[in-house]
């Protein structure tokens, strides 16, 4: 199997390689908080994809060149690299103290775009001393995207034959290949979906995200027989602070709107930029006394917490908002209606309480009637 057929299939090629060598690779990983430091700065969620790529690379490399060890570091440069994923004797003492590799190793590593390999590595610093683990010879390979480099790949002490061979060195630079290719698609896959799926300006979730999830609140709602809320939320008098202060501060005005939505809803709403000065709230479970208790949360969080200096100048006023709360109960005649029908009545009743709580001076909550829904 060359180099190209390697990288293509690793899951193949750690599958024959156990045939092979009865060899059998445990990989452990970082996890929770050290996991997303280290993996760019993402979240937890996008971040383990990402390290599923890793992981599955690391089990690949070691099964097809007989490493008894392993380890994936990530990083741009000697100082910054992380050990993130590791396999064999002393793998989660190397994950925990993600110990560099040796200084001048990692520094020639980086600076290369091929593989290669080193010997007699007595003063390895990646073990501890109370280790009987000593590294004889390592096979190092750059995780390169062609413009920087992005971590290393390093596999220690083949079984027999003990000696990395130059098709070892050939195979493990298409996996590490692979692993980069795979690790970049990944990361901007998911950075793509999680463009797609959140306002730029707030970073709330946006309109296609609301359609998703109220048409199945909806349906959870009507088939366990409870009552939910969707609530319009609109920001009082957005077009003044925009005509006195500049569209900047609007956009401030936005942000904090959206942020303190967010904190006064955690854990009992659903917050999403609907658009221009308008915000949508979903309670999943609710009766018209918690819907309207929840209302009359956001909206005097939102007037103690928005006002403040403004960088790079200016002072952002207190912001207000108007409140439109509708629940599934508060409908008339549901039976039979399929749940984008209802989702659909109870943004427009929601709609409608909102232009009341306007017309009646702003600043206020207004919880919506069977008036409100209507043709």
């Amino acid at each position: 199997m060359d180099a190209y057929k390697a990288a293509q299939k690793p899951t193949r090629l750690a599958y024959r390689a156990c045939n092979a060598y009865d060899l059998i690779v445990r990989i452990h990983t970082l996890r929770g908080a050290q996991l997303e430091e280290s993996v760019l700065g993402a979240s937890r969620s996008r971040a383990r994809p990402v390290m599923r790529v890793l992981e599955e690379g690391l089990g690949a490399a070691a099964l097809a060149v007989r490493s008894t060890a392993g380890a994936i570091f990530i990083g741009q440069s000697v100082d910054s690299l992380r050990c993130v994923a590791a396999c064999g004797p002393n793998a989660k003492f190397l994950l925990e103290r993600g110990v560099p590799l040796h200084r001048e190793l990692a520094k020639r590593a980086l600076g290369r775009t091929t593989p290669f390999v080193a010997s007699a590595l007595t003063s390895d610093p990646q073990f501890s001393t109370r280790s009987s683990h000593e590294t004889q010879l390592a096979l190092l390979a750059p995780l390169h995207d062609g413009i920087r480099p992005l971590g290393l790949l390093q596999l220690v002490n083949p079984k027999s034959p003990a000696r990395f061979t130059a098709r070892d060195a050939r195979v493990v630079a298409g996996l590490a290949r692979y692993i980069t290719t795979s690790w970049v698609q990944t990361s901007s896959l998911r950075r793509q979906e999680g463009l797609a799926a959140h306002d730029p300006l707030t970073g709330l979730r946006n309109v296609r995200e609301l359609n998703s999830l109220l048409t199945k609140a909806v349906s959870s709602a009507r088939r366990g027989e409870r009552d939910m809320a969707l609530m319009f939320v609109d920001v009082d008098h957005l077009k003044r602070v925009n005509s006195k202060l500049g569209h900047a501060a609007g956009s401030e005005a936005l942000k904090r709107t959206g942020k303190a939505l967010h904190e006064a809803a955690a854990g009992v709403g659903d917050v999403f930029r609907f658009g221009g000065d308008e915000f949508v709230v979903v309670q999943k479970r609710a009766s018209k006394e918690s819907a309207r208790a929840l209302a009359d949360h956001l909206r005097s969080h939102v007037a103690a917490s928005t006002a403040g200096p403004m960088r790079p100048a200016g002072t952002l006023p207190k912001i207000t908002v108007s409140v439109g709360v509708a629940t599934l109960k508060g409908l008339r005649h549901l039976n039979g209606q399929p749940p984008s029908d209802i989702k659909a009545r109870l943004m427009t009743t929601a709609d409608r309480a909102l232009f009341r709580a306007k017309a009646a001076g702003r600043n206020r909550v207004v919880l919506a009637t069977s008036r409100d829904d209507r043709l």
